[in-house]
C-alpha cells in the first residue's frame, strides 16, 4: 500500500500516547502498589505524589488508543498478503513481531520490572529472575500487543489460504461519513457489550507464561483489526478521506460526552437500587460511543492536519515501533529514580515522559543505524 502520511503520522501519535499513558500511571490517584506481590500493582512504580488530571489522561486513553492502533495495523495486512503471498507474509510477520516479542519478554520486561521488585517485600530474598519467570508472574508489559497482533495476523493469513478471495470479500469501501459511523459504532457495540456483561472490565487472561491479553477487550481489538483489514483491502484513502471524515470535530465532541458518561457512572454516581446489568449496559454503551467516535475523530484530525512530510516526523515515524518496544524500561527506571525527589507529580510525569520518549527514540534509531551498517 502506498504510504499514507496521515495514517503514518497518526500511528506515531498513538505511540506517543502510549508512552504518556505509562509515564502517568505512577502519578494517578487510583494507582496502588502492593509490596507483598508487586506484580499485582496497578503499575510497576507508584509514587506517593499524585496529580488528578492524569487520571483523565489515563482513563480516556485506555478506552480508545489500543483499538485505534489495531485498526491502523490492520490497514496494511491485505495489501501485504496480496503483494507477498501468505508464506512470505507470515515469515515477515514472524521476523517483525515474533523476534521483538521474544526479546521484550526475556530481556526488556525483566529490566522494566526490576525497580518494582526492589520496592517489594521480596527484595531481601533475592532471586529476582527466578521469581519473575515463574508461573503467574511473568509479565510481557506492553509487548502483549505484539503477540496478540501476531496471532491475529496468523489467523487472517490462514483464512486467506483457505479462502483465496477472502480479501475481496472482506473489502469495505465506506461510501459516506454516515455509513462509516453507523457500521463502526454497531460493530464496536456488538464486540464490547456482550463481553462486558459477563467479564469484568479489567480482566486479563493468561494463556501461558507471558502470553497474556485483556480478556474483556479481545473481541473488541479483533473487530478493530478486521475493520482495518476491510478498509485496507479496498482503498483506505477513499473510505478514510477528508470528505468522509469531515465531521471529526462533531465526533470529538460526541466521544468526549461518551467518556464523561462512562467516567460518571464508573465512579458510582447513580441510584443505589439500579440493577447491576443495567449499569453494565450503560457503561458498555458509553464505552462504545467514546471508543468509536474518538477513533474516527482522530482519523479525521490526522487527515486534516497531516498533509505534507516533516523531516523530524518522518524520522520519528520510522522509529515508532522501536519506541513502543523500548520505552517501558526507561519509564519505570525514571519513575523509580524520581521517587525520593521533592517534586510535584506533574513535573515528575513530564520528566519521565520526555526522558523515556527521547531515550527510546535514540535507542531505536541507534539500533536501526547499526543494523543498516551491518547490511552494507
Amino acid at each position: 500500500m502506498k504510504r499514507d502520511i496521515a495514517i503514518d503520522y497518526l500511528r506515531s501519535s498513538v505511540i506517543v500516547a502510549v508512552v504518556a499513558h505509562h509515564s502517568a500511571l505512577a502519578y494517578t490517584t487510583f494507582s496502588h502498589y502492593y509490596p507483598a506481590d508487586y506484580t499485582k500493582s496497578t503499575a510497576p512504580v507508584v509514587d506517593p505524589v499524585r496529580f488528578m488530571p492524569l487520571d483523565v489522561l489515563v482513563s480516556w486513553n485506555d478506552i480508545f488508543f489500543m483499538s485505534l492502533l489495531f485498526l491502523i495495523s490492520g490497514l496494511f495486512v491485505a495489501p501485504s498478503i496480496t503483494r507477498k503471498g501468505v508464506g512470505r507474509f507470515l515469515a515477515d510477520r514472524a521476523k517483525r513481531l515474533g523476534i521483538p516479542f521474544v526479546v521484550a519478554i526475556t530481556l526488556l520486561s525483566p529490566i522494566a520490572f526490576y525497580p518494582s521488585w526492589l520496592l517489594s517485600n521480596s527484595v531481601g530474598r533475592g532471586n529476582f529472575l527466578t521469581s519473575f519467570f515463574s508461573a503467574g508472574r511473568w509479565s510481557p508489559g506492553p509487548a502483549w500487543f505484539i503477540w496478540v497482533l501476531l496471532i491475529f495476523s496468523v489467523l487472517v493469513a490462514i483464512a486467506y489460504r483457505l479462502i483465496p478471495d477472502l480479501m475481496k470479500k472482506l473489502s469495505w469501501r465506506a461510501g459516506s461519513a454516515g455509513s462509516l459511523v453507523v457500521i463502526v459504532l454497531a460493530l464496536n457495540m456488538m464486540a464490547i457489550i456482550p463481553v462486558h456483561m459477563s467479564i469484568p472490565h479489567q480482566e486479563w487472561f493468561r494463556l501461558a507464561g507471558p502470553l497474556q491479553f485483556p480478556a474483556s477487550r479481545s473481541l473488541l481489538y479483533l473487530t478493530w483489526f478486521l475493520v482495518g483489514i476491510a478498509l485496507g483491502a479496498a482503498n483506505p484513502a477513499q473510505s478514510l478521506s477528508r470528505e468522509n471524515l469531515r465531521l471529526w470535530p462533531l465526533w470529538l465532541i460526541i466521544g468526549t460526552f461518551g467518556y464523561a458518561a462512562h467516567a460518571i457512572f464508573l465512579s458510582g454516581k447513580y441510584p443505589a437500587d439500579t440493577p447491576a446489568w443495567v449499569m453494565k449496559l450503560i457503561l458498555s454503551t458509553a464505552f462504545s460511543f467514546c471508543c468509536s467516535f474518538m477513533c474516527l475523530a482522530l482519523l479525521g484530525l490526522a487527515r486534516s492536519l497531516f498533509r505534507s512530510n516533516w523531516a523530524a516526523a518522518d524520522h520519528f515515524s520510522e522509529n515508532a515501533y522501536g519506541i513502543y518496544i523500548f520505552h517501558y524500561g526507561f519509564v519505570t527506571w525514571l519513575q523509580f529514580g524520581l521517587l525520593a525527589q521533592p517534586m510535584p507529580a506533574l513535573v515528575k510525569f513530564l520528566i519521565t515522559f520526555t526522558g523515556a520518549l527521547t531515550a527510546s527514540w535514540f535507542m531505536s534509531a541507534l539500533l536501526r543505524k547499526t543494523a543498516a551498517q551491518k547490511v552494507l
